[in-house]
């Protein structure tokens, strides 16, 4: 198996979507993958630079 920080965004979306069927209570391990596979997305240029920034929302 792979360290997290290892792992590229198709391994940690697979990791993600293994666990629903396997631990979906483990809510811990859900977020440390979540929080990897951003990581590994801005790595991999899957996001632009500007999606750092926080999202600005108009209220109607």
């Amino acid at each position: 198996m792979k360290a997290l920080r290892e792992m590229t965004t198709q391994e940690l979306n697979e990791a993600l979507e293994a666990l629903d069927s396997v631990r979906p209570e483990d809510t811990a391990l859900r977020l440390a993958l979540y929080l990897e596979l951003r990581r590994a997305a801005k790595e991999e240029w899957v996001f632009d630079a500007s999606d750092d920034e926080e999202e600005q929302y108009e209220v109607c």
